[in-house]
């Protein structure tokens, strides 16, 4: 049998050594000719090329670490430039990937999922492109376009259950210290970042670097379940704790947004997380959450009363009154447009044109007022039509049960990493799924990251199984 040939160690070679000092001297000549003949741009050019191969050396772990902290934040715009810095973040995470793509690291999703979830964002492209408005719809099918890639290559480097760790760890991470810009919002009273000035009674709304309160909120909510993964599965005692104490101060925070779905959804994550979830700990996460409530009482659990006291009043909150008429709005989309709807992204700039006369719930609403549909369905309907509706419900509803079966199935093989796995992403997907409800999820960032890992998971753990087994 032939012996196989012995690996030649890179930068080893004579001639290896050669070629890359003469590239390298190429490149700072051709840096000294541009920097004379072009001063404004090549530098900034130059620069910007060690960045990506920086980005490219580092892999894409840190890539995505550092593209995941840019989504707390709104858009932040460059000057002159047609691009936004969180985008320029983007390609430099999908740069990093590519490092591991050329050395034949990446393994991506297949099955019926993985096919549905590539039908729907063929779908969606296509109803971008006979958006009503055209240019509108061509600017929501770029971020189609990126965050479908972004799912699959974060997929796509999920090669065994530690994994989820290191990405888990960076999603905890993150959102804890947004909560932080929370936190000194809520001790300070200053709202540095977005100036929203949103209050009740008598204190500020705090909504961190996102739009508005709600949107913060929903940033938050979706660490806990990677967090209480964390505290579950983490190696040593001292990152279980850890992991713990950062979920639970970052629902605290949330708390402090003073939404009543937000106060209603921390009590069902509580409550979903000891049914779901298996380990040694439960009764001291329990026993935790107890005894901080009762430290807190005299305070939060006072202004979560009478936050939640404000429902008896709630034909007359704006918000749902605001909603209610966007339902009408819609519903007049879905009339006129009924298949394939006005285009992702198009309600926002026509909602005007639909809305029904002498039947809203508020009198006079201005044309120049930009109205969202502030509710992932109705979006859905309203922009997707039937066909996108049906589709992308119909992907959620058959994920959640794939989670479910998974879970399920974990519990059958008494294999506990994989059921706390399963609990994670049922419950991060009941979040999502709820929050649906009053926020147009469906272009979070954020919802096709969470789709990418479910991929990853159902396709990889059911793969090693069936190894096990064998």
């Amino acid at each position: 049998m032939p012996r196989k040939p012995l690996a030649v160690p890179f930068f080893t070679s004579r001639y290896t050594r050669l070629e890359l000092i003469s590239i390298l001297v190429f490149m700072f000549w051709i840096l000294a000719f541009g920097t004379t003949k072009y001063p404004k741009y090549v530098p900034m050019a130059f620069m910007g090329l060690c960045l990506l191969l920086l980005f490219f050396l580092l892999g894409p772990y840190v890539g995505f670490c550092i593209y995941f902290l840019t989504t707390f934040f709104r858009t932040i715009s460059l000057p002159g430039g047609a691009v936004s810095l969180n985008q320029v973040i983007g390609i430099m995470f999908v740069v990093s990937w590519l490092n591991w793509f050329f050395r034949g690291k990446v393994r991506f999703p297949k099955g019926p999922l993985a096919i549905l979830f590539t039908i729907l964002f063929i779908y969606f492209m296509v109803n971008c492109f006979v958006a009503v408005d055209f240019e509108e719809g061509l600017f929501h099918a770029r971020y189609v376009a990126i965050y479908f890639f972004i799912a699959l290559a974060l997929a796509s480097v999920i090669r065994k259950k530690e994994d989820y760790h290191t990405i888990f760890w960076i999603i905890l991470i993150s959102s804890f210290l947004s909560s932080l810009i929370g936190a000194f919002e809520l001790i300070s009273g200053m709202d540095v970042l977005t100036k929203a000035g949103a209050v009740w009674m008598g204190r500020r709304r705090i909504n961190g670097a996102a739009p508005n309160s709600i949107v913060f909120a929903y940033q938050l909510l979706y660490a806990f379940p990677v967090g209480y993964y964390l505290f579950s599965e983490a190696k040593s005692f001292r990152s279980r704790f850890l992991a713990l104490g950062l979920s639970i101060f970052i629902t605290v925070i949330a708390l402090f947004t003073f939404n009543r779905q937000t106060i209603i959804l921390v009590g069902f994550i509580y409550l979903v997380t000891a049914f779901l979830f298996r380990n040694r700990y439960s009764k001291i996460f329990t026993g935790t959450v107890v005894i901080l409530m009762l430290i807190l009482s005299p305070y939060i659990l006072h202004l979560v009363w009478s936050r939640m006291q404000t429902i008896g009043g709630i034909k007359g909150d704006t918000s749902l009154t605001l909603r209610i008429d966007g339902l009408k709005v819609g519903a007049n989309m879905l009339r006129k447009h009924p298949f394939m709807g006005v285009g992702l992204g198009c309600y926002h700039i026509m909602w005007w044109k639909y809305l029904p006369l002498g039947e809203t719930r508020i009198l006079q609403y201005l044309r120049s007022t930009t109205r969202y549909p502030d509710m992932c369905y109705n979006q859905l309907l309203a922009e997707g039509g039937l066909i996108g509706f049906t589709l992308a419900v119909g992907f959620f509803l058959i994920l959640f049960r794939s989670l479910w079966i998974g879970r399920k199935k974990a519990k059958d093989c008494k294999d506990r990493r994989s059921l706390n796995l399963y609990a994670c992403f049922i419950l991060m997907m009941s979040i999502f799924l709820l929050s649906s409800f009053i926020q147009d999820t469906f272009l979070y960032v954020r919802t096709w990251i969470m789709f990418g890992l479910m991929l990853a998971s159902l396709h990889g753990i059911v793969k090693e199984r069936k190894k096990g087994e064998g």
